[in-house]
C-alpha cells in the first residue's frame, strides 16, 4: 500500500517547510524537474478543493513516468476553503471519493504528500488519515500561553543547531521579542541572519540589530533599551531608523518604553525583597530566583520577576541599577507626558523622543 502524509496546523511556514522536506527527500532536491512528482498547487488561487481531489485521484490513477515510483503533492490547500464547500451536493461526490480513495488506500508505488493548513481534528477527513497514512501537527504559537516566549526561544535555538550556528543570550531575546508570536516570521529571520553571518558560525546582538526587518516592534526595543541603557547615541541611531519607516511607529514604540521603565520599578523592588544584592552576577541572580520560599513568594505578590525568561529578568535587574527609585519615578512621570504629547499630534514626535532620549540617558529628570 502506497503511504499518505498529511502535513497541518496553524503554523503555516512549519507545513510549507515539513512538506517541502519530504518531497526532496522522496524526489531530490530539484523536485520540480523530477518527472514523477506531480504538484497540486493549492494555493492557486483558479484551485478549487474539488478539481483539487479529482486530480488526485486522476493522478493516482495514471502510472508514473517509466514505471519509476510516483509522488503527488496537494501543496497548501487551506482547510477553510472545504469548510465553505461543505454540503454543496457537487464538491461532496468530489470530496467523498476522494476519502474512499485513502481508506481504500494507494497503489504501491504512490506516495501522496499533502499539506493542508489548519484541518479540523474532528472532521472525517483528518480522521481517516489518521488510519491510512501519517500526520504531522504544527500549532501556531499561542500568545496567551504564559510561556509562549520560551517556546519561541526553543524555536529560535532549535534552528541555529539544525544550522550549526551559535547565538547570544542577547540575540535570542532581540529575536524573540521583536518578531511578535509568529512562528513563519521568527525562522524567516533566522535564515536571513544565517546567511548574514556565513562562513561565521555565531550571531550577536549587533548581526540581529544590522539584518532583522525594520519594523515598529525591532525600533521599539532597540529604542527602550538604549534608554535602560542610558545609550543616548544608539537611541538617537534608532530614531534615524524610525525616519525612514513607511508608517509613523512612536505610538508603539513609547509603549515598548513604557512597559520596560515600568518593569525596571517593579524587578528593583522585588529584588530589594529577595536579598539581591548590588551587582549581583547572573548565576548568583538566578540562584535567587530559584530558591525563593513560598512564603516570600507570596509576600511579594507581583510574579512578573517570575514570569520573565532568567536572562531577560537579569538584564533587567542590571539595567535597573542605573537608576535611584525616585529617579525612575521621575522617568516614568516623563514619559507618560511624551506618550500624551505622541497621542496628541500636536508636537513633532521625533522632537519628542529625542528630547526624552536626552532627559533620561543624561539624567536631566529632575535629579
Amino acid at each position: 500500500m502506497g503511504k499518505v502524509h498529511l502535513i497541518t496546523g496553524g503554523d503555516y511556514y512549519a507545513v510549507k517547510n515539513k512538506a517541502r522536506d519530504i518531497v526532496a527527500g522522496l524526489c531530490g532536491k530539484d523536485f520540480e524537474s523530477n518527472p514523477c512528482l506531480e504538484i497540486i498547487h493549492g494555493d492557486s488561487g483558479e484551485m478549487k478543493p474539488g478539481q483539487a481531489f479529482s486530480l488526485i485521484i486522476e493522478s493516482a490513477a495514471t502510472p508514473a513516468f517509466l514505471g519509476s515510483a510516483k509522488t503527488i503533492w496537494l501543496k497548501n490547500l487551506d482547510f477553510d476553503e472545504i469548510v465553505k464547500l461543505k454540503d454543496s451536493e457537487e464538491f461532496d461526490g468530489k470530496m467523498n471519493a476522494f476519502l474512499a480513495l485513502l481508506e481504500a488506500g494507494l497503489a504501491d508505488d504512490t506516495t501522496l504528500v499533502m499539506s493542508v493548513f489548519s484541518v479540523d481534528r474532528r472532521s472525517k477527513f483528518f480522521k481517516i488519515c489518521q488510519k491510512s497514512g501519517e500526520i504531522q501537527f504544527f500549532e501556531k504559537m499561542d500568545i496567551m500561553s504564559k510561556d509562549w516566549n520560551n517556546k519561541l526561544r526553543s524555536v529560535i535555538r532549535d534552528s541555529c543547531r539544525e544550522n550549526e550556528m551559535r547565538i547570544s543570550e542577547d540575540a535570542v531575546a532581540f529575536v524573540s521579542e521583536t518578531a511578535g508570536v509568529d512562528v513563519e516570521r521568527v525562522r524567516s529571520e533566522m535564515d536571513k541572519l544565517f546567511a548574514y553571518v556565513s562562513p561565521n558560525t555565531s550571531i550577536s546582538l549587533a548581526d540581529c540589530k544590522k539584518i532583522c526587518s525594520r519594523t515598529p516592534e525591532t525600533a521599539g526595543w532597540s529604542f527602550a533599551n538604549a534608554l535602560s541603557d542610558r545609550n543616548l547615541s544608539e537611541a538617537i541611531e534608532t530614531l534615524n531608523v524610525i525616519a525612514n519607516m513607511p508608517k509613523n511607529p512612536e505610538i508603539k514604540i513609547i509603549y515598548n518604553v513604557i512597559g520596560n521603565f515600568q518593569d525596571l520599578v517593579k524587578i528593583k523592588s522585588v529584588c530589594r525583597k529577595l536579598g539581591i544584592r548590588s551587582g549581583a552576577r547572573q548565576s548568583e541572580f538566578e540562584d535567587k530566583l530559584q530558591n525563593v520560599s513560598p512564603a516570600l513568594r507570596l509576600e511579594i505578590k507581583d510574579e512578573s520577576i517570575f514570569k520573565l525568561h532568567p536572562f531577560r529578568a537579569w538584564k533587567v535587574f542590571s539595567a535597573s541599577e542605573k537608576f535611584s527609585e525616585g529617579e525612575l519615578s521621575r522617568i516614568l512621570t516623563e514619559i507618560l507626558r511624551t506618550n500624551k504629547a505622541l497621542v496628541s499630534g500636536a508636537f513633532s514626535p521625533r522632537m519628542e523622543l529625542e528630547a526624552l532620549a536626552i532627559k533620561i540617558c543624561r539624567g536631566k529628570t529632575g535629579v
